[in-house]
């Protein structure tokens, strides 16, 4: 059964969509994942995995808007990747303004981005889909929360970042989600291991988990719009560490998976 695995921040900027393209070329080396852009209205995804216009036939978009089926939406990012072992499927989303209007406008159904989720997974016979969502509280928002099995959470070590998303947290805890605390882009001034005890600090007052820290690292920023950094880059630090993160959440969704004794 397809795992999902919700990426969200409570603001922008804070390298979300990178983490989440380099957590799924990750477990891709040994999975078959899947990457969900619902980040409706600003997507950005699939620039990192180097999407030419041409090449996106329809988008999730158009799924909710009901000009799209599921199996019309997915790309096959494979082919392009050829040390993943497992596989990698994308679903863009429309950035175009005229499509983000319309869906404004009609909203979301929580049955259809339910049945999208199932057929994605069935179709492509998905370990994981990994779902990058748009910062803040939206309806999208919760929408993704609803229907995680985990909620990876985003931070930058930012007084009014960390309030929003110990509200995230709060709002992950009604629907009874398991979530994991990363803190990103950690400030040269600050040392990684006094980021790594506050995030920790911070895990245990929301009641949450502590998934990882990660340097602010220019080579990484300054990598963004050509490719999907591990991939370029596997020896890195960087990479160790969402190395690291995506052991962790495996971990996590097998035990969840158990049965019981």
């Amino acid at each position: 059964m397809t795992k999902v695995i919700a990426v969200h921040s409570f603001k922008g900027g804070t390298g979300k969509t990178t983490l989440t393209a380099n957590l799924a070329a990750t477990l891709a080396l040994h999975h078959r994942v899947g990457v969900m852009d619902l980040d409706l209205s600003g997507p950005g995804l699939h620039v990192l995995f180097g999407l030419k216009k041409g090449e996106v036939k329809a988008t999730m978009t158009d799924i909710f808007l009901g000009d799209a089926t599921p199996s019309d939406v997915i790309i096959d990012l494979t082919p392009r990747f050829p040390k993943m072992k497992g596989g990698l499927f994308f679903c863009p989303a429309s950035n175009k303004v005229e499509d983000m209007l319309r869906l404004l406008k009609s909203g979301l159904e929580v049955s259809l981005f339910q049945d999208t989720l199932q057929k994605v997974g069935e179709q492509c016979n998905l370990d994981y889909i990994i779902v990058d969502t748009h910062p803040g509280v939206e309806n999208d928002t919760v929408l993704a929360m609803g229907c995680c099995d985990v909620l990876v959470l985003v931070s930058r070590v930012d007084q009014q970042d960390l309030f929003g998303t110990a509200v995230m947290v709060l709002l992950a805890e009604t629907f009874e989600k398991p979530t994991f605390l990363t803190l990103n882009m950690v400030p040269p001034g600050v040392r990684i291991k006094d980021a790594v005890k506050v995030g920790k600090e911070l895990a245990t007052l929301f009641k949450s988990r502590f998934l990882q820290a990660f340097e602010f690292q220019m080579d990484v920023i300054n990598n963004l719009s050509r490719s999907v950094f591990v991939v370029d880059n596997p020896d890195s630090s960087f990479a160790h560490k969402i190395n690291e993160a995506a052991e962790m959440l495996t971990n996590e969704l097998a035990e969840a998976t158990q049965p019981a004794n």
